[in-house]
């Protein structure tokens, strides 16, 4: 989709020619924007949303990405040029054939486009659930998180449909976060960097899923 990831031998990735001119800094300078610019949010919400899980008393209070504003440059800065990226990812890019990039390169390419594809879903549904209630003024500041920990812990048939959901949307976003960190920041950096890069995906994915289990269900972690 965007070039191949390889890990053997020095975890360098390994981008085509085409590739290579598709993230020339002349051209892509808007693509690279929204791709890092989605990673950096992916982690810094996630690890804000666990501390407050952790750490936040009770009733929640408003903060400042609950404010109006952050909300609306949340939507402009972030995922409005994301969606855009995303959108002329699907129109042009095609998982590698497996002759010509491998069985795993090719299965990673695969998973990424569902993942995409995911993130874009879970996207809109959160806006529409939380984001658009708050910008249009439905909801104050200072409900948002009760309104959130309402949803999470609510169930359907008995199985917390809604919190199940979120903790897709933050696996796929960590991963989609993490495949485009290491396209465009570690294809010149060493085995070791790309290695963090990777970690740091895994702590975004274990500090979302916290924070959805912890909002929808109480204590995980003892006081």
């Amino acid at each position: 989709m965007l070039g191949a990831v390889s890990l053997k031998g020095d975890a360098r990735v390994e981008v085509s020619s085409s590739d290579s001119a598709r993230f020339s800094p002349g051209l892509t300078l808007g693509g690279r924007f929204a791709a890092l610019g989605f990673a950096g949010f992916v982690l810094l919400h996630v690890s804000c949303e666990a501390w407050r899980a952790r750490f936040e008393s009770v009733p929640p209070a408003a903060h400042v990405e609950t404010a109006p504003i952050s909300a609306v440059l949340a939507l402009v800065l972030i995922w409005l040029p994301f969606l855009l990226f995303a959108a002329a990812e699907f129109r042009r890019a095609r998982p590698s054939e497996p002759k010509l990039s491998g069985d795993r390169e090719h299965a990673l390419g695969v998973l990424e486009r569902v993942a995409l594809a995911v993130v874009c879903a879970f996207a809109f549904w959160h806006t529409a659930e939380l984001t658009w209630p708050l910008v249009s003024g439905n909801i104050a500041a200072e409900d948002v998180r009760p309104e959130l920990i309402a949803l999470l812990s609510s169930t359907r048939f008995g199985v917390p449909l809604t919190a199940a959901g979120y903790v897709c949307g933050v696996g796929a976003a960590s991963f989609v976060g993490t495949r485009l960190a290491l396209r465009l920041l570690a294809r010149r950096k060493s085995r070791a960097f790309s290695r963090a890069l990777v970690a740091l995906g895994v702590l975004a994915y274990l500090l979302g899923s916290y924070a959805v289990i912890r909002d929808a269900s109480g204590v995980i972690l003892p006081p």
